[in-house]
């Protein structure tokens, strides 16, 4: 089982080893560590492990937690762990199959962008999802406008991120049931790779010769007038 380890840990020589060496003796094997911030003397890391199935995760967090002045911000179940880079995957599949290019785009977010799921919707919570990764949409999280950039939101354990799709006026919602909130270095990362993404698909969609598009990406194919159609909304 894969498990995303968020810890707040003191900037200073040693205090990520204890924590990694916290995280052996628990029984985990340290897949990667990724540093998301740093700063005021406080570093924000989070570590992939892997875990054995079954085995109760208090384990790893009281040890976590007895290093000296480490905080467990987050511990969740994921699907990235060093088997792939799931963010580059997203967007060898949208270049392999454009014709479903936006329904790619929402059904890999959750493993590309490391949420549990997604939503496209537009930019009005009164409209209702216009696809998304589950049979139970968030209507209470939809967004009530357009957002200019990237934006994390957080409700309890609850925590979620609306992203722009200015191409289609649309936003991508994506969520964590469970927490960490998203930190802006994640957004950035979000806004490149869904910029990108967008980028390529308004190209390959502009070809005479592609045929079979779906409905919902035909949207983002380019009208005679060389824009690109806004998604319905009502």
């Amino acid at each position: 089982m894969g498990i995303a380890l968020r810890i707040m840990i003191p900037d200073q020589p040693g205090a990520l080893a204890r924590a990694a060496q916290a995280v052996a003796r628990a029984g985990a094997d340290v897949m990667s560590i990724t540093v998301l911030e740093s700063e005021n003397g406080r570093a924000v890391d989070e570590l992939r492990l892997r875990w054995p199935s079954g085995k109760n995760e208090r384990v790893l967090l009281d040890a976590v937690s007895a290093c000296p002045g480490t905080a467990v911000l987050g511990c969740r179940r994921t699907r990235w762990l060093l088997d792939g880079r799931p963010d580059l995957d997203l967007l060898t599949y949208m270049l392999a199959v454009p014709e479903r290019g936006l329904e790619t785009l929402v059904d890999m977010a959750p493993a590309a962008l490391d949420a549990d799921w997604a939503e496209l919707r537009a930019p009005a919570s009164r409209l209702p999802m216009l696809y998304g990764t589950t049979t139970t949409p968030r209507d209470d999280l939809a967004p009530e406008m357009m957002p200019i950039r990237a934006l994390g939101r957080q409700d309890g354990h609850r925590a979620w991120a609306c992203l722009p799709l200015a191409a289609v006026h649309s936003v991508l919602v994506i969520g964590r049931d469970s927490g960490p909130a998203f930190l802006r270095s994640e957004l950035v990362h979000a806004d490149r790779v869904l910029d990108l993404a967008m980028t390529m698909l308004t190209q390959l969609l502009g070809r005479d010769t592609l045929v079979g598009v779906s409905e919902l990406t035909a949207h983002l194919r380019p009208t005679s007038h060389g824009d690109a159609r806004v998604a319905s909304t009502g």
